[in-house]
């Protein structure tokens, strides 16, 4: 019947371990109670320390609300440097490359005002200023840049005969403009 149970000290062995594990526990327990008490000091050092920091980082400044002649100030600021950033974003050398006319039509180009303004359904406004030697040139590249992808639309926006030009030309060039709507 001793299969059931293993011992492996002797009967009266055990008797005399006893006394001896709880001094040991005692003893350990004496050991660690300064490192215990060292680690709540440092604990409530570190929570003061905290809180001190807490009091001596700068606080947010609420801002005052702004009048709202101040407001109109700063919304109308807002507009021009978004203009100014929608002006530096143009893909200028894209539309000059794109309003280039091709070699069998005979237009100069005088000038193209890059202002960027929103027509209709957000597209931006090119307006061009051109000069053909014939009208039928002149209908030629509204009809060339109506074909370009990059353009929505592409208006006739008046168109005249120039009376400044030489009077031994035999005809007198065209002068016209064109407004061209793109999208970015």
């Amino acid at each position: 019947m001793g299969l059931s149970r293993l011992e492996f000290l002797p009967p009266g062995a055990a008797q005399t371990f006893r006394g001896w594990r709880l001094t040991l526990c005692l003893a350990g327990g004496l050991v660690l109670l300064p490192a215990a008490m060292y680690w709540l000091v440092q604990a409530q050092e570190t929570r003061r320390l905290e809180a001190q920091l807490a009091q001596l980082q700068p606080a947010h400044p609420v801002r005052a609300p702004l009048s709202a002649s101040q407001q109109r100030e700063r919304d109308i600021e807002l507009k021009q440097v978004a203009a100014a950033v929608r002006q530096l974003n143009l893909p200028v050398t894209r539309l000059v490359k794109t309003v280039q006319a091709p070699r069998d039509v005979r237009v100069a180009l005088l000038g193209l005002d890059l202002n960027a303004q929103q027509g209709q359904d957000g597209a931006s406004v090119l307006k061009i200023a051109a000069e053909a030697e014939t009208p039928q040139d002149m209908l030629n590249y509204l009809a060339f840049l109506n074909q370009q992808p990059m353009f929505s639309s592409v208006y006739l926006l008046k168109h005249e005969m120039n009376s400044n030009a030489n009077a031994n030309a035999p005809a007198h060039p065209y002068r016209f403009q064109l407004e061209a709507q793109w999208r970015q």
